[in-house]
């Protein structure tokens, strides 16, 4: 499902900058969550570009940032970038695992064009719906979800579960199991848990 949504996807982003007569696009990787997707929409948007045999350069940047501890969406800090990055009069798409408060998206946004940004666009695998989102939505969008706290395909819970190859809510047990320990420790659990 992930795949083939990623595959259309990359096809309306490819043909939204080509109907909008750009020509080259930086496009900016939050890590840590967003590597996964944004690897394998990279990875669909060249596939795209070749067959449409579209002039479309792309550069790939990447960037930082934190905003959640446990279960809790608190402050957005941008934790690292690339100094040498141009970013004036660029074109950027930043691409990011899950949008559930757009705080996250629209400090980026407003970084960005505070540093000379052409264009700003973002690009979320997943929405999700929640009372506390602040209005903000990606400009390009793979799948709605409820409000659930969700791992898997990149997306982590105190840098656990990453590593899963599909996408799955984690449920109370799990989140106390791998909650945030002092002594760096993290807890152990059956995958039938999840």
């Amino acid at each position: 499902m992930i795949k083939d949504r990623l595959q259309r996807l990359a096809g309306y982003i490819v043909e939204t900058y080509e109907y909008e007569g750009i020509r080259d696009v930086s496009i900016m990787c939050v890590l840590k969550g967003g590597f996964k997707f944004f690897s394998d929409l990279i990875e669909e948007m060249q596939r795209t570009i070749w067959a449409r045999k579209t002039e479309l350069c792309i550069t790939v940047e990447f960037i930082r940032v934190k905003s959640y501890t446990d279960t809790t969406s608190g402050q957005v800090n941008i934790r690292s970038i690339d100094n040498a990055m141009p970013i004036r009069d660029k074109n950027i798409l930043v691409v990011d695992d899950i949008c559930d408060t757009g705080k996250t998206m629209t400090k980026l946004s407003d970084y960005l064009f505070e540093n000379g940004a052409k264009t700003v666009k973002s690009c979320c695998l997943l929405l999700k719906h929640t009372d506390l989102n602040v209005g903000y939505r990606p400009h390009f969008l793979g799948f709605e979800i409820p409000d659930e706290f969700i791992v898997g395909y990149a997306i982590d819970y105190n840098e656990c579960f990453r590593d899963l190859l599909h996408i799955c809510s984690i449920n109370e047990k799990a989140k106390k199991s791998f909650a945030s320990r002092k002594n760096g420790e993290l807890g152990t659990l059956p995958a039938a848990s999840l």
